[in-house]
């Protein structure tokens, strides 16, 4: 049986349109920004496909040069589908600009050569041979967590794609087979079947990327509080012992603070739960834009909030004292209503290294001594700050 290169064709495109449909209905919706992109991209590969198909239909005809123009600008919209998803899966990605220019400079090269068929079969093969080749770099060293299996598949893939083109690139610049990408010949043949392959695997790496970025968004979801979208309580316990041990081996100071919104109670009844939870919501958000890339703030529980955090005694009153102002203003401006905090502190330090629980403790029995001695105030515990030093200055309820 002879396997025409317009029989491939329509396996590839069929296979393709069938991707496309199919993927939606597997990633179900809502999808992520990067899944989208994935879809659109073998999207775009089966309208490339299709009019490379329909080329070789009309071969000898005028309108033969202008299908297999419009193949390439849809396999570069591909392409360029596909540098997005690895950028929103991977974080920002070197060699992206790269990938734009040739997905513009490919199909206008091709436009300006197409009288030629070596010439502009060389030019777009080498464009479009650079741009998967920078698309399989691209998969390299992420910014984000994201599994080796999936992007070393995915790199794999380009490297083999770029070099089918590369080589077909310098058979027809060096006229070696004057043959259009539409027509049977070997050449076409091979990468035709080089392009079904590594277009399969790579829809199995998008698979898998798309499944590890759903995991993620779970385990996120895991650990964070919903309302405040700060870290929850399990987050911030598995994250203490890395910190603490940090701070040890740095003889860094490390201080655990316990923050407790006052008279939350008062809030709730006064104006509504919604109400309460805009307020924590803004705690929350008050917190996030004070505290540094390194520290960490969570919700503790109910009006409760926790910050581990590396700094001394002084530089947790000077943030105690910001973090309050800042509170303050804000909640008069947004809520119509002040809000005041009361805080406990336990320090850790070279000569002073407890346990995390037990420094936690010390930060719990703080912050009722703040609230016992009239709440608005900051309280550090008796065993990690020396007796003469005063707790921070009371910010007053109005």
């Amino acid at each position: 049986m002879q396997l025409d290169f317009a029989s491939m064709a329509v396996l590839i495109a069929i296979n393709l349109v069938v991707i496309g449909m199919a993927l939606p209905l597997v990633m179900g919706s809502p999808v992520s920004t990067a899944a989208q992109h994935a879809q659109k991209y073998f999207v775009l590969q089966a309208v490339g496909w299709g009019l490379i198909l329909a080329a070789a239909r009309l071969r000898g005809s005028g309108w033969a040069p202008m299908l297999s123009l419009a193949a390439t600008c849809a396999a570069s919209a591909a392409q360029w589908q596909m540098a997005q998803a690895l950028q929103h899966w991977l974080g920002p990605r070197p060699l992206r600009s790269l990938v734009v220019v040739l997905c513009v400079l490919g199909p206008v090269g091709f436009a300006f050569l197409i009288d030629s068929i070596p010439q502009r079969m060389a030019w777009y093969s080498a464009c479009h041979a650079i741009v998967i080749a920078s698309l399989g770099w691209m998969c390299l060293r992420p910014q984000r967590a994201a599994a080796s299996s999936w992007r070393y598949l995915m790199a794999a893939c380009a490297a083999v794609m770029g070099l089918s083109l590369l080589t077909r690139s310098y058979l027809a610049s060096q006229a070696l087979f004057q043959e259009g990408f539409t027509q049977d010949s070997l050449p076409n043949h091979l990468f035709a079947i080089i392009a079904q392959v590594c277009g399969s695997l790579s829809l199995v790496s998008m698979l898998v990327a798309w499944r590890d970025e759903t995991n993620q968004k779970l385990r996120d979801m895991a650990m964070t509080d919903q309302l405040t979208g700060l870290a929850n309580r399990r987050a911030l316990l598995q994250a203490a012992p890395q910190r603490q041990a940090l701070a040890q081996r740095q003889n860094l100071p490390w201080a655990v603070v316990l923050l407790d919104l006052d008279h939350f109670k008062a809030v709730n009844d006064q104006h509504g739960h919604a109400r309460g939870d805009e307020a924590l919501e803004l705690l929350g958000q008050v917190l996030q834009a004070n505290i540094r890339a390194e520290e960490l703030a969570a919700r503790w529980g109910g009006e409760e909030f926790c910050l581990l955090m590396y700094a001394n005694q002084a530089e947790v009153e000077h943030f105690y004292q910001r973090l309050s102002t800042a509170l303050h203003d804000q909640s008069l401006h947004r809520l119509g209503f002040a809000l005041h905090l009361s805080a406990g502190c336990a320090l850790q330090s070279a000569e002073n290294s407890p346990p995390f629980a037990s420094l936690l403790q010390q930060a719990d029995n703080a912050l009722y001594t703040a609230k016992n001695q009239g709440r608005g105030r900051l309280a550090f515990a008796p065993s990690t700050t020396p007796p003469l030093l005063a707790p921070a200055r009371a910010v007053e309820l109005s």
